[in-house]
């Protein structure tokens, strides 16, 4: 159940970083309606996937701050050099709004003057230093609060990972790139000195000091600044990352595990055509499978959309050879836009979220979900969609956010985002919950 570590240029003008400034009154009410736990995963008739209460061990709850083994909203804010965190904890209920608290760039530890993006993104929430306890990873500047037993606290112990010279737009994602057990961290650097992978190996002292550092060339154009996910496209055990939304190169899959200073193959792998990458088991057959999504609808609206319909290509594990490409929604009506892979109905498969965005400019979003489990693995109909706008039209409709299983029943819900405010939802047009971006005036920092 992985979503895109990062946002893509429709969140452009999503004006969701004044909802944490100190001068905010919030004005609106709006209700918080509680995710209702299941009462047990049923098996899916004619699906060859595991319920995932039969499944194997599930993994620990991503991203969990707290410990608590429920899923964390966290969301990174960064507008005019400046950043915030905003932390929606997470319950058996789902999200729980009334705790959320902001990390103010003060808080955070972060540089007055840094190199930030404009959308928000998820921040890399890793145990770093093996002491049992998830560590936030925020900004460009790499800036690092260490877990403990109630999760990073703005006057707990910080760091810093020491990334080689400048040129850095996000914070690295995390994974185990060379298979030794240990988690290190990837990011992007595009300088006019370097432009580069580097790759910082675990485990990280308390400093930020990674064990080593290895560079690897860009493999990408200049003036390319592709965004990282990281997967396991092979099974190995070792992850995976793959480079895309260039608007000059194909995607491209690293594959993990090599006798390579990063741990990294030396040549990466050309993917189709598409500005997205997802991973994901949408067969059910214990391999994960990747998906890549290509809309046909420029980055910025300047361009006119061809009349064609947008794509999903999917590679699944038991075939690596072959790519099954699937076309969706209307001519230049923007399908695949975005992805994320979840199993919305808890049957062990994962099902594919689908964003459709005629301009990414505008905002203009709705969501269909692929559902996974069929003979063949994803069906090519739409499963389920739904569209969310913000009251009076003032900003643009709910965007896909995440993909997680926010209340642990077993079934994941989709998360979208739009102007100030969250909807969690199974994909229907039944909201499991809603709530305003910004905390109460007189909660959080």
């Amino acid at each position: 159940m992985h979503s895109p570590t990062a946002g893509g240029p429709f969140f452009r003008h999503l004006r969701i970083w004044h909802a944490v400034t100190a001068s905010l009154v919030v004005v609106a009410v709006v209700a918080f309606l509680v995710l209702r736990p299941s009462d047990g995963v049923r098996p899916v008739p004619n699906s060859p996937c595991r319920p995932a209460d039969a499944a194997r061990e599930d993994p620990p709850a991503t991203p969990d701050l707290d410990g608590d083994g429920s899923v964390d909203l966290v969301h990174e804010i960064s507008r005019s050099l400046k950043v915030d965190v905003v932390v929606v904890p997470g319950s058996e209920h789902g999200p729980d709004h009334d705790r959320t608290t902001v990390l103010t760039q003060e808080d955070l530890g972060v540089p007055d003057r840094i190199q930030v993006g404009d959308d928000p993104l998820q921040p890399t929430v890793a145990d770093l230093d093996e002491d049992g306890h998830a560590d936030l990873v925020v900004s460009s500047a790499a800036q690092v609060l260490w877990g403990g037993p109630k999760g990073p606290q703005a006057d707990g112990p910080h760091g810093r990972v020491p990334l080689p010279g400048s040129g850095y737009h996000t914070a690295p994602i995390a994974g185990d790139f060379d298979g030794d057990g240990h988690t290190d961290l990837v990011v992007f650097r595009d300088s006019i000195e370097d432009k580069e992978l580097v790759v910082l190996k675990g485990p990280f002292k308390r400093s930020g000091a990674p064990a080593r550092t290895a560079e690897i060339p860009s493999p990408v154009h200049d003036g390319a600044n592709p965004l990282l996910v990281a997967g396991d496209a092979n099974d190995d055990r070792a992850t995976d990352l793959a480079l895309y939304d260039s608007p000059w190169d194909p995607p491209l899959l690293f594959t993990g595990g090599a006798r390579t200073a990063g741990g990294l193959s030396k040549e990466p792998e050309r993917l189709p055509e598409g500005e997205n990458v997802v991973f994901g088991d949408f067969d059910g057959d214990g391999r994960q499978d990747v998906a890549v999504g290509r809309s046909f609808v420029d980055s910025y609206d300047e361009v006119d959309t061809p009349h064609r319909r947008g794509q999903v290509s999917v590679r699944y594990g038991k075939e690596p050879g072959k790519w099954v490409t699937m076309e969706g929604g209307d001519f230049k009506e923007g399908f695949g836009t975005r992805l994320a892979a979840g199993d919305f109905n808890g049957d062990g498969c994962d099902d594919l979220a689908v964003q459709l965005t005629k301009k990414k400019e505008e905002g203009d979003a709705r969501i269909e979900v692929l559902r996974g489990g069929s003979e063949h693995g994803l069906g090519s109909k739409p499963w389920r969609a739904t569209k969310r706008s913000v009251p009076n039209g003032d900003g643009p409709d709910g965007a896909l956010f995440a993909v997680q299983d926010w209340d642990g029943d077993g079934r994941a819900e989709l998360t979208l985002l739009g102007d100030d405010r969250w909807w969690i939802t199974d994909g229907t047009d039944r909201d499991e919950a809603s709530f305003p971006v910004a905390p109460s005036k007189n909660q959080g920092s």
